[in-house]
């Protein structure tokens, strides 16, 4: 979505890149030549993102954005670099290439919608999953079909248990993940008391996308 990209955008130091090229943003972080885009929503849709980058013969993509945290012990803004992505519910599992000196850590579940009722997340937290999000299975599939290293830089910027997010908040964001300017005035209009709980939202995403990005561009910069 656009509040991850212009995280990246901010970290990185990148600029608006040639329309000729797929990467919407180009620049250079450290001895590396970089460029980014959205995905969109979905594991699918990261899916032909990804297909669409490795026509430019990258050596490394990274998944940068935001996530839901299933264990209690991560917060807002905390990082999460997982070792291991599985699309859900059963799907293949992937390990993650993290740049030396990284060490990734715990596991991601990709979804490929919003589950917030207890019965669907806490079965992934028992089978060892920290947090969701909805692309880095998709972008993981296609990169490693490909042979190309791949890795994911999750901030946390909500939690299912604390139902902040629901079926309604989710569906005011179009499939590439910008908000739907229309939708949201409809929703603000029927539940104008909401619009605190939409500016918080706003605040705890942007945190979660800096502190990605920052680690992302943290990494490039020193290996």
């Amino acid at each position: 979505m656009q509040a991850e990209l212009k995280a990246v955008v901010d970290a990185f130091g990148l600029r608006p890149g040639s329309s000729a090229g797929v990467c919407t943003h180009t620049g250079t972080v450290g001895d590396w030549s970089v460029g980014s885009l959205v995905t969109g929503i979905g594991p699918s849709n990261a899916a032909a993102a990804a297909r669409r980058v490795l026509g430019e013969g990258p050596h490394h993509v990274m998944v940068v954005g935001i996530a839901g945290a299933l264990d209690p012990a991560l917060g807002v803004g905390a990082l999460l670099v997982p070792a291991r992505v599985r699309l859900h519910p059963d799907g293949p599992e992937y390990e993650s290439h993290p740049l030396p000196p990284r060490r990734a850590e715990g596991a991601l579940m990709t979804t490929d919608g919003l589950f917030d009722a207890e019965d669907v997340w806490r079965p992934m937290l028992e089978a060892g999953f920290g947090a969701v999000d909805m692309e880095a299975a998709g972008v993981a599939q296609v990169c490693e079909e490909a042979g190309v290293p791949w890795s994911v830089y999750r901030g946390i910027s909500d939690r299912p248990d604390e139902h902040i997010v629901d079926q309604a908040i989710f569906a005011l964001s179009k499939p590439d993940g910008s908000p739907d300017t229309v939708a949201v005035a409809k929703y603000l209009a029927r539940h104008p008391r909401r619009a605190r709980a939409l500016s918080h939202l706003n605040r705890c995403m942007k945190v979660a996308a800096a502190a990605a990005a920052g680690a992302a561009a943290a990494d490039l910069r020193r290996c």
